[in-house]
């Protein structure tokens, strides 16, 4: 165990994240330097870095954002719904020298620092990466109630295929095909140039707003900023080596009718959003047949892992058989903080058990949907 580790609280995100060293750091790909500084300059310019040093070296590092809720101001990792598999910077050769003392040390400079935040909201984190386990589970943590499914892909696409029914998924993919043949043809389209990222988000915005709207979900793609943030994000990671962003559609007659972002991070990729179109041909299942023909291409590009992302749906079930748990903290700093932890974690508890309940699930989609 180390001693003498201090806290550190710094305002200036662009001078802290050059001490982001990816041969000797790990972290979450939200809390990777591109992310959060795109976050911070497109959606929340609110955010600092709460780090933990060893002398004059920083060896744990949690970029943070601060939002308004209605009980309050919390501090969160930035990106909100949109950071999933958070994993806080870590020097890899630390990661067993920091201890449940030190993590109190720095919610107690977070605190001190910022007078003004209520709680700590620490959501969809990863219990361990590359091996190491995450320091910020030294607070007290629950499951969410969504885990990240994945498929192992290092057998090759034929044993994939098999975990679900495979001549099905063939049988299928041919009679989808036959279906955007007669349509007037289709293509792959994968995002080479920043203006060809650009255009597939759009036309991804457009399409997630409107199922968005039909299943009573709040856009989350329409707050302030956000598609900003995609915009500058996928469209400064395009056509460079390594891949770290990537967009990806379906066109069928000459119109785009599913897309897909993915991330390539630690490794493994990660389906970051997608959508389809609500259109005539969505019985041809077009979001389905892009991922068959994506899972098929990651398994000749040599990718270990691919991951659907957070949440569990019956199609990601069909390709999966790697199923990993997300965890949350909720810390409170003043009554209003801990007023919203005890109501984050009751919502969060009942969320948990309605999942799990097949029908109850079944039942509270067709409510939502009905509300709206």
């Amino acid at each position: 165990m180390l001693t003498g580790l201090s806290p550190h609280i710094s305002n200036d995100i662009n001078a802290a994240l050059t001490l982001w060293e990816p041969d000797s750091f790990v972290s979450g790909l939200p809390q990777s330097t591109t992310f959060v500084r795109n976050w911070q300059a497109h959606v929340n310019a609110d955010c600092f870095i709460a780090a933990l040093y060893d002398g004059g070296r920083p060896i744990l590092m949690l970029p943070l954002e601060v939002v308004k809720s209605r009980l309050g101001r919390l501090a969160r990792f930035p990106g909100g719904t949109h950071a999933n598999g958070n994993f806080p910077i870590l020097a890899r050769a630390y990661a067993d020298g920091i201890g449940v003392d030190d993590i109190r040390a720095l919610m107690r400079a977070i605190h001190a620092a910022r007078p003004d935040i209520d709680g700590l909201l620490l959501t969809r984190q990863l219990g361990s990466l590359n091996g190491m386990a995450n320091p910020l589970h030294h607070l007290k943590t629950a499951l969410n109630p969504n885990p990240v499914l994945s498929a192992s892909l290092s057998s090759g696409f034929d044993a994939v295929l098999e975990r679900s029914n495979a001549k099905r998924k063939r049988k299928k993919h041919r009679q989808h095909t036959r279906r955007y043949e007669d349509a007037g043809g289709y293509r792959i389209v994968t995002a080479d140039t920043s203006e060809e990222a650009q255009a597939l988000l759009n036309r991804f915005f457009v399409i997630k707003a409107e199922r968005f709207a039909k299943g009573g979900i709040d856009n989350v793609f329409s707050e302030p900023g956000v598609r900003d943030f995609f915009h500058a994000l996928f469209g400064e990671s395009t056509g460079r080596t390594p891949r770290t962003f990537e967009a990806k559609g379906l066109e069928v007659g000459g119109i785009i009718r599913a897309v897909i972002g993915k991330s390539y991070w630690v490794g493994d990729l990660t389906v970051e959003f997608g959508g389809i179109a609500d259109d005539d041909l969505v019985s041809a299942s077009p979001g389905e047949y892009l991922f068959f023909e994506d899972i098929a291409q990651s398994c000749v590009d040599g990718v270990s892992v691919y991951s659907f992302g957070i949440g569990d749906e019956p199609y990601k079930r069909d390709w999966c058989d790697i199923e990993q748990p997300l965890y949350d903290s909720v810390i409170g700093f003043t009554v209003k903080g801990g007023t919203y932890a005890a109501v984050y974690r009751a919502r969060n508890a009942i969320a948990m058990a309605v999942k799990r309940n097949a029908w109850a699930w079944r039942l509270a989609k067709k409510l939502r949907a009905r509300v709206s």
